[in-house]
């Protein structure tokens, strides 16, 4: 998927966390991933959305629309919770998650 970021706060995440955002558009064309509305850090003028799936490893991405282009804010490696959310065969899921193609087939 096409996406895009700011190159300063992707070369800062490749030094810290060696993960690139173009990472973040794999995982966006994960049609396992689980997605929510970031609500904590949304504003009226921006909404911010939480992704977990999957890019070699199970990453956590959160970004924002840009007119039809999803904005990367950032990409990290799922932690151990999430990584059993992602990878669970629930039907119910915590924390406002939901599987954004519960067939797990075609596109999302």
């Amino acid at each position: 998927m096409d996406v895009t970021w700011d190159p300063a706060k992707n070369e800062k995440n490749i030094r810290e966390r060696s993960l690139p955002f173009s990472l973040g558009g794999v995982v966006l064309d994960d049609i396992q991933r689980l997605e929510r509305h970031d609500a904590e850090h949304s504003t009226p003028k921006q909404d911010r959305w939480q992704t977990i799936g999957l890019a070699g490893k199970v990453l956590f991405v959160v970004y924002m629309e840009r007119g039809d282009v999803p904005h990367i804010i950032s990409v990290r490696l799922a932690d151990p919770e999430e990584r059993r959310l992602y990878h669970g065969n629930r039907e119910i899921f915590p924390e406002g998650w939901y599987r954004v193609n519960p067939s797990g087939t075609g596109n999302a």
